[in-house]
């Protein structure tokens, strides 16, 4: 089922006389957004919102300066991010969100790691989720609380396209708030590819379909 969901976000997204058809038998059901450039694609729900590009620049300038995610891992290529309300703090996009929140992006790896690029580092892009990384970031003073590893998978895919697909937990705000996020590389280890679900659990679980069917319908067919 996943591949079939991949399959046909790719055709969709080939092909602008089906865009067209679409567009032509109603309000479609989903928006596709797409890196055509690095062959990355994804799906929402047409009803979520894109977040502006400026808003998008702030967070990734205030947040993922210094994060593997941001300069700290190569340079930024491409980026969007969808919510579920129509005017979103800034502060939610990445944590803290009452409604589900997409962030994705597409960056060209420093050459320094590429030869170090492993799962482990994919897992511990944004946030500490591998024990070691975790017991690093309390030893820097760093305040965890909450977190809770649901489930973590290795990917990989035809064209030597490889990554992680993970769901974890930590309390945020007292709430305990969920991530889903998949990270890939392609086959020369030169790009990296982000999407990230995320919002408060209760929010998580009564829009477990939606979520599921954008995180399922990411396809990255780079080279």
């Amino acid at each position: 089922m996943k591949r079939q969901l991949r399959r046909t976000a790719v055709a969709i997204l080939s092909t602008g006389a089906a865009l067209a058809l679409l567009a032509g038998c109603g309000a479609p059901s989903y928006t596709y957004a797409a890196d055509n450039a690095d062959k990355a694609y994804f799906k929402v729900p047409y009803s979520w919102q894109q977040v502006s590009a400026s808003k998008v620049a702030e967070v990734q300038s205030d947040f993922l300066s210094n994060s593997a995610a941001g300069e700290a891992g190569g340079s930024l290529t491409w980026s969007r991010a969808y919510t579920a309300t129509a005017k979103p703090a800034l502060t939610s996009l990445l944590t803290g969100s009452q409604t589900p929140v997409v962030y994705a992006s597409v960056q060209t790896i420093r050459d320094s790691l590429r030869a170090s690029l492993s799962f482990d580092y994919m897992r511990d892009l944004l946030f500490p989720v591998t024990s070691e990384a975790r017991e690093e970031a309390t030893a820097e003073g760093e305040r965890l609380s909450g977190f809770n590893l649901v489930f973590s998978n290795e990917i990989t895919e035809a064209g030597g396209v490889r990554g992680i697909n993970e769901l974890f937990e930590y309390d945020i705000n007292g709430q305990p708030d969920a991530f889903d996020q998949t990270v890939y590389t392609n086959s020369e280890t030169t790009k990296l590819y982000l999407l990230l679900v995320q919002c408060y659990q209760a929010c998580f679980a009564s829009h477990s379909a939606q979520i599921k069917a954008v995180v399922s319908s990411f396809t990255v067919r780079g080279s």
